[in-house]
Protein backbone atom coordinates (compact mmCIF):
# COMPACT_ATOMS: atom_id res chain seq x y z
CA UNK A 1 0.00 0.00 0.00
CA UNK A 2 2.83 2.31 0.81
CA UNK A 3 4.48 1.54 -2.47
CA UNK A 4 1.53 2.97 -4.44
CA UNK A 5 1.65 6.46 -2.89
CA UNK A 6 4.72 7.69 -4.75
CA UNK A 7 3.12 6.61 -8.02
CA UNK A 8 -0.08 8.49 -7.21
CA UNK A 9 1.85 11.61 -6.32
CA UNK A 10 3.69 11.37 -9.61
CA UNK A 11 0.46 11.09 -11.64
CA UNK A 12 -1.16 14.01 -9.88
CA UNK A 13 1.89 16.18 -10.46
CA UNK A 14 1.90 15.27 -14.15
CA UNK A 15 -1.76 16.26 -14.57
CA UNK A 16 -1.09 19.58 -12.89
CA UNK A 17 1.86 20.35 -15.15
CA UNK A 18 -0.17 19.44 -18.25
CA UNK A 19 -3.03 21.67 -17.05
CA UNK A 20 -0.71 24.60 -16.55
CA UNK A 21 0.85 24.06 -19.94
CA UNK A 22 -2.56 23.96 -21.65
CA UNK A 23 -3.76 27.07 -19.87
CA UNK A 24 -0.61 28.93 -20.78
CA UNK A 25 -0.59 27.66 -24.38
CA UNK A 26 -4.17 28.83 -25.30
CA UNK A 27 -3.71 32.56 -24.82
CA UNK A 28 -1.84 33.21 -28.13
CA UNK A 29 -4.78 31.67 -30.06
CA UNK A 30 -7.55 33.69 -28.45
CA UNK A 31 -7.21 36.50 -31.03
CA UNK A 32 -7.79 34.03 -33.89
CA UNK A 33 -11.44 33.75 -32.85
CA UNK A 34 -12.73 37.33 -32.33
CA UNK A 35 -16.01 37.59 -30.51
CA UNK A 36 -17.27 40.49 -32.72
CA UNK A 37 -15.71 40.09 -36.17
CA UNK A 38 -18.24 42.22 -38.09
CA UNK A 39 -17.33 45.74 -39.10
CA UNK A 40 -20.36 47.16 -37.26
CA UNK A 41 -19.40 45.42 -34.00
CA UNK A 42 -21.70 42.40 -33.98
CA UNK A 43 -21.10 38.70 -33.68
CA UNK A 44 -22.54 37.74 -37.08
CA UNK A 45 -23.38 39.60 -40.30
CA UNK A 46 -23.74 39.20 -44.05
CA UNK A 47 -21.33 40.92 -46.40
CA UNK A 48 -22.23 40.56 -50.09
CA UNK A 49 -24.11 37.35 -49.36
CA UNK A 50 -21.26 35.74 -47.34
CA UNK A 51 -21.65 35.12 -43.59
CA UNK A 52 -19.06 36.54 -41.20
CA UNK A 53 -18.79 34.57 -37.92
CA UNK A 54 -16.29 34.36 -35.06
CA UNK A 55 -14.70 31.34 -36.72
CA UNK A 56 -11.63 31.31 -38.90
CA UNK A 57 -12.26 32.68 -42.43
CA UNK A 58 -10.52 31.90 -45.71
CA UNK A 59 -8.96 34.27 -48.18
CA UNK A 60 -9.26 34.08 -51.96
CA UNK A 61 -6.53 31.40 -52.14
CA UNK A 62 -8.03 29.35 -49.32
CA UNK A 63 -5.54 30.23 -46.58
CA UNK A 64 -6.98 30.65 -43.06
CA UNK A 65 -7.30 34.21 -41.82
CA UNK A 66 -8.86 35.77 -38.75
CA UNK A 67 -12.49 36.63 -39.51
CA UNK A 68 -12.19 40.03 -37.81
CA UNK A 69 -9.19 41.15 -39.89
CA UNK A 70 -9.81 44.13 -42.16
CA UNK A 71 -7.15 43.14 -44.72
CA UNK A 72 -5.50 39.84 -45.57
CA UNK A 73 -2.19 38.98 -43.94
CA UNK A 74 -0.58 37.59 -47.10
CA UNK A 75 -1.96 39.81 -49.90
CA UNK A 76 -3.23 42.91 -47.99
CA UNK A 77 -6.53 42.54 -49.88
CA UNK A 78 -9.70 43.81 -48.17
CA UNK A 79 -11.69 41.10 -46.39
CA UNK A 80 -15.39 40.79 -45.60
CA UNK A 81 -14.81 42.85 -42.43
CA UNK A 82 -13.19 45.76 -44.22
CA UNK A 83 -16.04 47.99 -43.01
CA UNK A 84 -18.26 48.34 -46.11
CA UNK A 85 -21.01 49.90 -43.94
CA UNK A 86 -21.66 53.59 -43.44
CA UNK A 87 -22.93 53.00 -39.92
CA UNK A 88 -24.57 50.38 -37.78
CA UNK A 89 -27.35 48.23 -39.21
CA UNK A 90 -30.90 49.60 -38.70
CA UNK A 91 -33.38 48.07 -36.26
CA UNK A 92 -36.82 48.98 -34.98
CA UNK A 93 -37.20 50.91 -31.77
CA UNK A 94 -40.39 51.16 -29.76
CA UNK A 95 -39.46 54.20 -27.67
CA UNK A 96 -37.45 57.35 -28.40
CA UNK A 97 -33.80 56.95 -27.59
CA UNK A 98 -31.63 59.84 -26.53
CA UNK A 99 -28.73 60.49 -28.81
CA UNK A 100 -25.34 59.62 -27.34
CA UNK A 101 -23.23 62.49 -26.10
CA UNK A 102 -20.35 61.44 -28.33
CA UNK A 103 -20.56 60.40 -31.99
CA UNK A 104 -20.68 56.68 -32.52
CA UNK A 105 -17.81 55.38 -34.58
CA UNK A 106 -18.66 53.40 -37.74
CA UNK A 107 -16.24 50.62 -36.80
CA UNK A 108 -16.78 48.75 -33.56
CA UNK A 109 -14.14 49.06 -30.84
CA UNK A 110 -11.87 46.06 -30.38
CA UNK A 111 -12.79 43.53 -27.71
CA UNK A 112 -11.90 44.36 -24.12
CA UNK A 113 -8.63 42.94 -22.87
CA UNK A 114 -8.78 39.72 -20.98
CA UNK A 115 -7.76 39.59 -17.32
CA UNK A 116 -5.38 36.71 -16.66
CA UNK A 117 -6.28 34.49 -13.75
CA UNK A 118 -3.59 32.82 -11.72
CA UNK A 119 -3.47 29.06 -11.80
CA UNK A 120 -3.08 27.25 -8.53
CA UNK A 121 -0.06 25.00 -8.20
CA UNK A 122 -0.69 21.30 -7.92
CA UNK A 123 -0.85 19.80 -4.44
CA UNK A 124 -0.60 16.24 -3.27
CA UNK A 125 -4.33 15.93 -2.76
CA UNK A 126 -5.80 16.95 -6.15
CA UNK A 127 -4.86 18.84 -9.23
CA UNK A 128 -6.05 22.43 -9.57
CA UNK A 129 -8.76 23.03 -12.24
CA UNK A 130 -7.81 24.71 -15.48
CA UNK A 131 -8.61 28.40 -15.36
CA UNK A 132 -10.32 30.05 -18.32
CA UNK A 133 -9.79 33.70 -19.31
CA UNK A 134 -12.42 35.93 -17.77
CA UNK A 135 -13.63 38.91 -19.88
CA UNK A 136 -14.07 42.38 -18.50
CA UNK A 137 -17.57 43.76 -19.03
CA UNK A 138 -17.59 46.87 -21.19
CA UNK A 139 -20.66 49.11 -21.72
CA UNK A 140 -21.94 49.36 -25.25
CA UNK A 141 -23.48 52.74 -26.24
CA UNK A 142 -26.79 52.77 -27.99
CA UNK A 143 -26.15 53.62 -31.67
CA UNK A 144 -28.41 55.64 -33.93
CA UNK A 145 -30.18 53.71 -36.72
CA UNK A 146 -28.25 53.61 -40.00
CA UNK A 147 -29.69 53.35 -43.56
CA UNK A 148 -27.88 50.10 -44.42
CA UNK A 149 -28.15 46.62 -43.00
CA UNK A 150 -26.90 43.12 -43.24
CA UNK A 151 -26.09 42.26 -39.59
CA UNK A 152 -28.23 40.11 -37.33
CA UNK A 153 -28.64 41.28 -33.72
CA UNK A 154 -31.38 41.75 -31.08
CA UNK A 155 -33.61 44.80 -31.25
CA UNK A 156 -33.04 46.05 -27.69
CA UNK A 157 -31.71 49.63 -27.66
CA UNK A 158 -30.93 49.68 -23.91
CA UNK A 159 -27.19 49.75 -23.11
CA UNK A 160 -26.09 46.58 -21.38
CA UNK A 161 -22.79 45.15 -20.29
CA UNK A 162 -22.08 42.12 -22.37
CA UNK A 163 -19.19 39.77 -21.78
CA UNK A 164 -18.25 38.49 -25.25
CA UNK A 165 -17.98 34.71 -25.29
CA UNK A 166 -14.58 33.20 -25.89
CA UNK A 167 -14.24 29.88 -27.65
CA UNK A 168 -11.95 27.70 -25.47
CA UNK A 169 -10.71 24.43 -26.95
CA UNK A 170 -10.91 21.35 -24.80
CA UNK A 171 -7.62 20.28 -23.14
CA UNK A 172 -5.74 17.34 -24.46
CA UNK A 173 -6.51 14.38 -22.30
CA UNK A 174 -3.93 11.70 -21.65
CA UNK A 175 -4.20 8.33 -23.29
CA UNK A 176 -7.02 6.23 -22.03
CA UNK A 177 -9.11 9.11 -20.70
CA UNK A 178 -12.52 10.13 -22.06
CA UNK A 179 -13.19 13.79 -22.77
CA UNK A 180 -16.65 14.95 -21.68
CA UNK A 181 -18.81 16.45 -24.44
CA UNK A 182 -19.99 19.50 -22.54
CA UNK A 183 -19.01 22.08 -25.20
CA UNK A 184 -22.02 23.79 -26.72
CA UNK A 185 -21.54 25.12 -30.23
CA UNK A 186 -23.91 27.90 -31.21
CA UNK A 187 -24.27 28.21 -35.00
CA UNK A 188 -24.41 31.71 -36.48
CA UNK A 189 -27.92 33.08 -36.88
CA UNK A 190 -29.47 32.80 -40.28
CA UNK A 191 -29.66 36.01 -42.23
CA UNK A 192 -31.85 37.05 -45.07
CA UNK A 193 -29.89 37.00 -48.29
CA UNK A 194 -30.85 39.70 -50.69
CA UNK A 195 -31.44 38.29 -54.19
CA UNK A 196 -29.21 39.72 -56.88
CA UNK A 197 -30.62 42.45 -59.05
CA UNK A 198 -31.95 41.38 -62.40
CA UNK A 199 -29.60 42.03 -65.25
CA UNK A 200 -31.29 43.72 -68.18
CA UNK A 201 -29.67 42.94 -71.50
CA UNK A 202 -30.08 45.80 -74.00
CA UNK A 203 -31.24 44.83 -77.46
CA UNK A 204 -28.48 44.46 -80.04
CA UNK A 205 -27.93 47.49 -82.26
CA UNK A 206 -29.59 47.35 -85.61
CA UNK A 207 -27.22 46.30 -88.35
CA UNK A 208 -26.40 48.84 -90.98
CA UNK A 209 -27.92 47.51 -94.16
CA UNK A 210 -27.87 49.28 -97.44
CA UNK A 211 -31.52 49.97 -98.21
CA UNK A 212 -32.78 48.56 -101.48
CA UNK A 213 -34.12 50.76 -104.17
CA UNK A 214 -37.61 50.83 -102.72
CA UNK A 215 -40.52 52.19 -104.71
CA UNK A 216 -42.08 55.04 -102.76
CA UNK A 217 -45.53 55.93 -103.98
CA UNK A 218 -46.60 59.28 -102.55
CA UNK A 219 -50.18 60.47 -102.94
CA UNK A 220 -51.02 61.57 -106.47
CA UNK A 221 -51.00 65.21 -107.42
CA UNK A 222 -54.52 66.41 -107.92
CA UNK A 223 -54.93 69.40 -110.17
CA UNK A 224 -58.49 70.71 -110.20
CA UNK A 225 -59.86 71.24 -113.68
CA UNK A 226 -60.55 74.82 -114.70
CA UNK A 227 -64.02 76.09 -114.06
CA UNK A 228 -65.75 76.36 -117.39
CA UNK A 229 -68.87 78.40 -117.85
CA UNK A 230 -70.83 76.92 -120.72
CA UNK A 231 -71.60 79.49 -123.40
CA UNK A 232 -75.10 80.07 -124.58
CA UNK A 233 -76.40 77.65 -127.19
CA UNK A 234 -76.89 80.48 -129.69
CA UNK A 235 -73.18 81.35 -129.52
CA UNK A 236 -72.21 77.74 -130.18
CA UNK A 237 -74.53 77.50 -133.17
CA UNK A 238 -73.18 80.75 -134.56
CA UNK A 239 -69.58 79.55 -134.18
CA UNK A 240 -70.34 76.25 -135.90
CA UNK A 241 -71.72 77.99 -138.93
CA UNK A 242 -68.76 80.33 -139.38
CA UNK A 243 -65.09 79.69 -140.27
CA UNK A 244 -61.97 80.19 -138.07
CA UNK A 245 -61.28 83.86 -138.62
CA UNK A 246 -63.13 85.20 -135.56
CA UNK A 247 -61.49 83.60 -132.52
CA UNK A 248 -63.87 85.34 -130.12
CA UNK A 249 -66.84 83.56 -131.66
CA UNK A 250 -65.03 80.21 -131.67
CA UNK A 251 -64.02 80.41 -128.02
CA UNK A 252 -67.40 79.28 -126.51
CA UNK A 253 -67.52 76.20 -128.75
CA UNK A 254 -63.86 75.38 -127.98
CA UNK A 255 -64.47 75.60 -124.22
CA UNK A 256 -67.24 72.98 -124.59
CA UNK A 257 -65.22 70.79 -126.98
CA UNK A 258 -67.67 71.38 -129.86
CA UNK A 259 -65.36 72.58 -132.62
CA UNK A 260 -66.03 70.55 -135.74
CA UNK A 261 -63.35 68.92 -137.81
CA UNK A 262 -63.30 71.72 -140.38
CA UNK A 263 -62.80 74.40 -137.75
CA UNK A 264 -60.06 72.41 -136.03
CA UNK A 265 -58.17 71.96 -139.30
CA UNK A 266 -58.61 75.65 -140.14
CA UNK A 267 -57.22 76.72 -136.79
CA UNK A 268 -54.35 74.23 -137.05
CA UNK A 269 -53.45 75.72 -140.44
CA UNK A 270 -53.42 79.25 -139.06
CA UNK A 271 -50.66 78.31 -136.61
CA UNK A 272 -48.29 77.72 -139.48
CA UNK A 273 -49.37 80.78 -141.46
CA UNK A 274 -49.73 83.44 -138.79
CA UNK A 275 -46.71 85.74 -138.66
CA UNK A 276 -47.41 87.14 -135.18
CA UNK A 277 -46.33 84.98 -132.27
CA UNK A 278 -49.14 86.31 -130.08
CA UNK A 279 -51.76 85.18 -132.61
CA UNK A 280 -50.18 81.74 -132.82
CA UNK A 281 -50.40 81.54 -129.03
CA UNK A 282 -54.14 82.37 -129.02
CA UNK A 283 -55.01 79.88 -131.79
CA UNK A 284 -52.96 77.13 -130.11
CA UNK A 285 -54.64 77.69 -126.76
CA UNK A 286 -58.03 77.45 -128.43
CA UNK A 287 -57.22 74.07 -129.93
CA UNK A 288 -55.78 72.82 -126.61
CA UNK A 289 -58.92 73.87 -124.73
CA UNK A 290 -61.16 72.11 -127.31
CA UNK A 291 -59.21 68.81 -127.04
CA UNK A 292 -59.23 69.00 -123.24
CA UNK A 293 -62.99 69.58 -123.10
CA UNK A 294 -63.62 66.66 -125.46
CA UNK A 295 -61.47 64.37 -123.27
CA UNK A 296 -59.11 63.48 -126.13
CA UNK A 297 -55.93 63.09 -124.04
CA UNK A 298 -53.67 62.01 -126.89
CA UNK A 299 -54.64 65.00 -129.05
CA UNK A 300 -54.43 67.31 -126.03
CA UNK A 301 -50.93 66.06 -125.22
CA UNK A 302 -49.79 66.51 -128.83
CA UNK A 303 -51.12 70.05 -129.05
CA UNK A 304 -49.69 71.00 -125.64
CA UNK A 305 -46.24 69.66 -126.55
CA UNK A 306 -46.22 71.65 -129.79
CA UNK A 307 -47.28 74.79 -127.97
CA UNK A 308 -44.50 74.49 -125.35
CA UNK A 309 -41.75 73.51 -127.76
CA UNK A 310 -42.60 75.74 -130.76
CA UNK A 311 -44.68 78.66 -129.51
CA UNK A 312 -44.24 79.58 -125.82
CA UNK A 313 -43.13 77.82 -122.63
CA UNK A 314 -43.27 80.73 -120.22
CA UNK A 315 -46.67 79.72 -118.81
CA UNK A 316 -45.94 77.72 -115.60
CA UNK A 317 -49.45 76.25 -115.52
CA UNK A 318 -49.09 74.70 -118.97
CA UNK A 319 -45.62 73.36 -118.12
CA UNK A 320 -46.93 71.94 -114.86
CA UNK A 321 -49.89 70.20 -116.53
CA UNK A 322 -47.70 68.75 -119.24
CA UNK A 323 -45.16 67.42 -116.69
CA UNK A 324 -48.01 65.90 -114.70
CA UNK A 325 -49.35 64.16 -117.81
CA UNK A 326 -45.91 62.76 -118.64
CA UNK A 327 -45.39 61.52 -115.06
CA UNK A 328 -48.16 58.97 -115.56
CA UNK A 329 -45.85 57.10 -117.92
CA UNK A 330 -42.81 54.96 -117.19
CA UNK A 331 -39.11 55.67 -116.85
CA UNK A 332 -38.85 56.50 -120.58
CA UNK A 333 -40.71 59.75 -119.99
CA UNK A 334 -38.97 60.63 -116.71
CA UNK A 335 -36.43 62.97 -118.28
CA UNK A 336 -39.22 64.93 -119.98
CA UNK A 337 -41.03 65.21 -116.64
CA UNK A 338 -37.94 66.73 -115.04
CA UNK A 339 -37.40 69.06 -117.98
CA UNK A 340 -40.87 70.62 -117.96
CA UNK A 341 -41.03 70.69 -114.17
CA UNK A 342 -37.84 72.76 -114.21
CA UNK A 343 -39.35 75.16 -116.78
CA UNK A 344 -42.39 75.59 -114.53
CA UNK A 345 -40.17 76.33 -111.53
CA UNK A 346 -38.35 78.99 -113.54
CA UNK A 347 -41.62 80.93 -113.87
CA UNK A 348 -43.09 80.15 -110.44
CA UNK A 349 -43.12 83.87 -109.58
CA UNK A 350 -46.33 84.18 -111.60
CA UNK A 351 -48.12 82.27 -108.83
CA UNK A 352 -49.05 83.69 -105.45
CA UNK A 353 -50.63 82.69 -102.18
CA UNK A 354 -51.65 79.08 -101.58
CA UNK A 355 -51.31 78.24 -105.29
CA UNK A 356 -47.62 79.09 -105.09
CA UNK A 357 -46.93 76.80 -102.10
CA UNK A 358 -48.96 73.85 -103.37
CA UNK A 359 -47.75 73.88 -106.97
CA UNK A 360 -44.08 74.41 -106.14
CA UNK A 361 -44.20 71.45 -103.73
CA UNK A 362 -45.92 69.30 -106.38
CA UNK A 363 -43.29 70.23 -108.96
CA UNK A 364 -40.52 69.12 -106.58
CA UNK A 365 -42.42 65.89 -106.03
CA UNK A 366 -42.71 65.24 -109.78
CA UNK A 367 -38.97 65.77 -110.26
CA UNK A 368 -38.03 63.48 -107.35
CA UNK A 369 -40.36 60.69 -108.46
CA UNK A 370 -39.14 60.85 -112.04
CA UNK A 371 -35.49 60.64 -111.01
CA UNK A 372 -36.32 57.79 -108.64
CA UNK A 373 -37.77 55.85 -111.60
CA UNK A 374 -34.58 56.44 -113.58
CA UNK A 375 -32.45 55.22 -110.67
CA UNK A 376 -34.51 52.07 -110.21
CA UNK A 377 -34.31 51.27 -113.92
CA UNK A 378 -30.53 51.82 -113.88
CA UNK A 379 -30.13 49.54 -110.85
CA UNK A 380 -32.12 46.80 -112.59
CA UNK A 381 -29.99 47.14 -115.71
CA UNK A 382 -26.78 46.96 -113.69
CA UNK A 383 -28.04 43.88 -111.82
CA UNK A 384 -28.58 41.98 -115.07
CA UNK A 385 -25.52 43.37 -116.86
CA UNK A 386 -22.72 44.34 -114.50
CA UNK A 387 -20.56 46.65 -116.56
CA UNK A 388 -18.67 49.76 -115.50
CA UNK A 389 -20.90 51.95 -117.65
CA UNK A 390 -24.09 50.61 -116.07
CA UNK A 391 -22.60 50.97 -112.59
CA UNK A 392 -21.66 54.60 -113.19
CA UNK A 393 -25.09 55.33 -114.63
CA UNK A 394 -26.84 53.83 -111.61
CA UNK A 395 -24.61 55.75 -109.20
CA UNK A 396 -25.20 59.03 -111.06
CA UNK A 397 -28.99 58.64 -111.07
CA UNK A 398 -28.99 57.69 -107.40
CA UNK A 399 -27.05 60.83 -106.50
CA UNK A 400 -29.49 63.00 -108.48
CA UNK A 401 -32.48 61.27 -106.86
CA UNK A 402 -30.95 61.93 -103.44
CA UNK A 403 -30.43 65.63 -104.18
CA UNK A 404 -33.87 66.20 -105.72
CA UNK A 405 -35.69 64.46 -102.89
CA UNK A 406 -33.67 66.50 -100.37
CA UNK A 407 -34.75 69.72 -102.15
CA UNK A 408 -38.36 68.58 -102.00
CA UNK A 409 -38.03 67.77 -98.29
CA UNK A 410 -36.42 71.12 -97.48
CA UNK A 411 -39.14 73.07 -99.29
CA UNK A 412 -41.91 71.06 -97.62
CA UNK A 413 -40.40 71.87 -94.22
CA UNK A 414 -39.93 75.55 -94.95
CA UNK A 415 -43.50 75.91 -96.26
CA UNK A 416 -44.94 73.83 -93.37
CA UNK A 417 -46.35 71.09 -95.58
CA UNK A 418 -46.43 67.31 -95.16
CA UNK A 419 -42.91 65.84 -95.26
CA UNK A 420 -43.64 62.12 -94.88
CA UNK A 421 -43.40 61.14 -98.58
CA UNK A 422 -40.40 63.41 -99.19
CA UNK A 423 -38.50 61.98 -96.20
CA UNK A 424 -39.20 58.39 -97.27
CA UNK A 425 -37.95 59.01 -100.79
CA UNK A 426 -34.85 60.83 -99.52
CA UNK A 427 -33.91 58.05 -97.10
CA UNK A 428 -34.43 55.44 -99.83
CA UNK A 429 -32.06 57.24 -102.20
CA UNK A 430 -29.49 58.41 -99.64
CA UNK A 431 -29.40 55.29 -97.52
CA UNK A 432 -28.74 57.53 -94.53
CA UNK A 433 -31.45 59.18 -92.48
CA UNK A 434 -28.99 61.65 -90.99
CA UNK A 435 -28.39 63.17 -94.46
CA UNK A 436 -32.09 63.85 -94.94
CA UNK A 437 -32.74 65.17 -91.44
CA UNK A 438 -29.67 67.42 -91.41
Amino acid sequence: MLSLRPLGWTLLASVGVVSVALAAGWSPWASAFPTNPCADGWTGCLVEGAAVTPGVARDAVGRPVVSGSRVGWFDLAPTASFSPFVGLSPYAVSAPVEAPSEPVADVAAPPAPMEPVAVAAPNPIAAAPIAEPRPVAAPIPTPAPAPQGGSVRPSNPTPVSVAPPVAVPAPVAPAGSVRPSNAVVTPPPAATVRPPAAVVTPPPPAASVRPPAAVVTPPPVVVPPPVVTPPPAAAVASASASGCDDLVKLEPAAMMGQLNVGQSKCLDGRIGSEPAQTMKDKVSRLLIANADAKGDKSEWERLLKRHLEDIDRSDPDMCFRYALQLSRGGAGRAMAVIKWADYALENKSKWSGSNYKTRVANLHKLRSEAMNKLWQEAETTYTTNRTDENEQRAARYRGQAKDMSKEWLDYARSSQQDTKAALALCVSAAGNRAFCEG
